[in-house]
């Protein structure tokens, strides 16, 4: 398979918002359709940037107009069919192989940037079912099978074969995987199964009632397992383990992480009370606490015990750049305008909130510091009329 690159005539022209669309007397380029994307490439140089079908006009986006008649140099790029060839025709071994073996029609199909991927009528499906897919799939490209295209007329296609009956009439383009698939289609596909190298189930989610498998076929395959290699070289060299012993010692970190974090919020709701008690013992309208180290979760704590006993609390987190206020309801101050306006007097930060809580996020430190004094001034002052 060769990128193709040939001359043609301009031969129809209009535009839109996204751009210049142009029509050629002979084209090459792919329409997007049928779940496969358009192709990429040039026209006189210029980047085509969607290629649509309407009717039976073949449309290519570009970015500047090209007037009708001129004679263009048009390039498909070779990467980019190759890359949608692949992907298409692993889907048509993938919903093959479903439909024959496992019982599962394949609803939808699309091809992503980076992955392509099926919907399949079928409410369950695992991965042990996936390893076997896979290995089905595998036999198929080992087979190295013969794909056969054909434009045939209605009277000359084989009904009995089609994977899904067409009503549509004179010539009909039939791709055929030798002894596996024959069917409808207007996409791009290789020449046999052995170039699509190997394909890869990635992904899979339940969808509205169904199954969606993502997979990758060819390069992205290629791609994709040495993602994963490096990946799991990385844990590898960390943890010190083996593709054996792997799965366990990520499961006893897990664990670890989990008893840490519950050590973590037990020391502090243990800080955040001694924190409080000390705050208390201030006979103080509104009480300021500044966490200049401390994580966003644990200033909160400390504000909403504040807060509890009546007062008006004030935190100001230096980790997270965030203003906190808070008080039990008992008081006529609405915080979260009063919170704005002050910020809007200011002009800095964003926030707001209700009449017992609000908050507000600044670009640095220094902002957040300049609108804490503000706020406890005014609260102090009794300055608010909101």
């Amino acid at each position: 398979m060769t990128g193709w690159q040939g001359q043609t005539t301009v031969t129809a022209h209009k535009e839109d918002k996204r751009g210049h669309w142009i029509a050629l007397e002979e084209t090459h380029f792919y329409a997007e359709g049928g779940g496969q994307p358009a192709d990429t490439g040039t026209i006189a140089d210029e980047t085509v940037r969607d290629v649509q079908q309407v009717d039976d006009v073949v449309w290519h986006l570009l970015e500047r107009p090209l007037e009708v008649g001129t004679t263009v140099t048009a390039h498909v790029d070779e990467a980019t069919r190759r890359d949608h060839s692949v992907q298409h025709t692993a889907q048509h071994v993938l919903t093959a192989i479903l439909e024959d073996r496992y019982g599962i029609e394949t609803l939808s199909f699309g091809i992503g940037k980076d992955d392509a991927s099926i919907e399949i009528g079928t409410d369950a499906f695992d991965w042990v079912q996936i390893e076997k897919l896979e290995q089905d799939v595998a036999t198929v490209i080992y087979e190295n099978r013969p794909i056969h295209i054909r434009q045939l007329d209605v009277s000359e296609v084989d009904q009995t074969k089609l994977r899904k009956p067409t009503d549509r009439t004179g010539m009909i383009r039939i791709v055929e995987v030798e002894g596996l698939d024959y069917n409808a289609c207007g996409g791009t596909h290789v020449a046999s199964t052995g170039q699509l190298g190997f394909v890869h189930v990635t992904a899979l989610k339940k969808v509205r009632g169904n199954v969606r498998l993502t997979y990758v076929a060819g390069r992205r395959a290629i791609r994709e397992t040495q993602s994963a290699r490096t990946a799991l070289r990385a844990v590898h060299q960390t943890l010190s383990t083996t593709n054996e012993t792997v799965a366990a010692r990520v499961l006893e970190e897990r664990n670890a992480r989990i008893e840490r974090e519950k050590e973590v919020k037990a020391l502090e709701a243990r800080v955040a009370k001694a924190k409080v008690a000390a705050f208390l013992q201030e006979d103080n309208y509104v009480i300021t606490h500044i966490g200049k180290t401390e994580g966003e979760t644990l200033t909160t704590m400390i504000i909403e015990r504040i807060a509890a006993t009546g007062r008006i609390a004030v935190g100001a987190n230096h980790t997270a750049q965030k203003l906190i206020l808070m008080h039990d309801g008992t008081h006529d101050i609405a915080i979260g305008k009063f919170l704005k306006r002050a910020l809007d007097d200011l002009g800095i930060g964003r926030g707001g909130g209700s009449h017992k809580q609000a908050q507000a996020r600044f670009e640095s430190v220094l902002d957040l510091e300049k609108a804490t004094a503000e706020v406890v001034k005014r609260l102090q002052e009794g300055v608010v009329s909101c």
